[in-house]
């Protein structure tokens, strides 16, 4: 994969700096490429992730629990409802508190004070999910739930109201997201925007008009004539 993106929020500015260094030691040694921003303040952490091009780009977030203001758990839930689809890793005094971790998805926790391997065990587990979900699945947050979904497996995405639905072997699945952010991340995978409010694989359409493709699923989807041109062109490379 790319560069992986890591934010880190700690409202202890040593233990701040220390995580740092340490994500950056990680990333040296197994030759990462790494971007790593730090905030001592949770709700500065928040203020810049409902900037939706800011939290699309983001891969990681390690967030200290005991924060005044939001604290690392509320700060997960708003990034959950904003669309944030990425891993998340809390930082907490106790181990008392990850039971609040799972109603956002937390993929794990570091308990401060503990040894520089475990801290490395927990990273690296981490970049193998992220690896996992750029190559083969996709993870996606909806209502107090995550989904992996198998790309392979994906027809197309609708945007619908302020969220977005997923269709794939016969099921559904309305998540938090920005279509936009898709687009960039399936656009290797094979997937083409069609319509504002519409991204399909290009490998389930069976017929297409200037007007109109036929999925898969046997679902007609209209076409929108500023993505037409595009669209033509991704189909024939398919065919060719």
């Amino acid at each position: 994969m790319n560069k992986i993106r890591i934010v880190v929020c700690d409202d202890e500015p040593m233990s701040l700096e220390t995580n740092i260094k340490i994500c950056r030691r990680i990333s040296d040694r197994h030759k990462f490429d790494v971007e790593i921003k730090g905030y001592i303040s949770g709700n500065d952490l928040m203020f810049d992730l409902e900037d939706a091009n800011f939290s699309n780009s983001l891969d990681l977030l390690l967030l200290d629990i005991t924060m005044p203001g939001l604290n690392g758990v509320d700060v997960a839930r708003e990034a959950r409802g904003l669309g944030y689809t990425g891993v998340i890793i809390f930082i907490t005094a106790s181990e008392d508190y990850f039971r609040d971790a799972f109603d956002v998805g937390a993929f794990h926790y570091i308990v401060k004070g503990e040894s520089m391997a475990h801290f490395e065990e927990v990273f690296l587990k981490a970049v193998d999910v992220l690896k996992e979900m750029d190559r083969k699945e996709i993870l996606l947050s909806g209502w107090g739930e995550l989904r992996r979904v198998a790309i392979s497996s994906i027809e197309y995405f609708e945007v619908v109201s302020r969220n977005i639905i997923v269709y794939y072997e016969g099921k559904v699945f309305e998540f938090h997201g920005h279509l936009k952010k898709l687009e960039e991340q399936l656009a290797s995978n094979g997937f083409q925007r069609i319509h504002r409010n519409y991204l399909v694989s290009l490998m389930h359409i069976k017929n297409m008009t200037f007007h109109e493709v036929v999925m898969s699923n046997g679902k007609t989807l209209p076409v929108g004539r500023t993505y037409y041109s595009e669209l033509k062109e991704a189909v024939n490379k398919i065919k060719m």
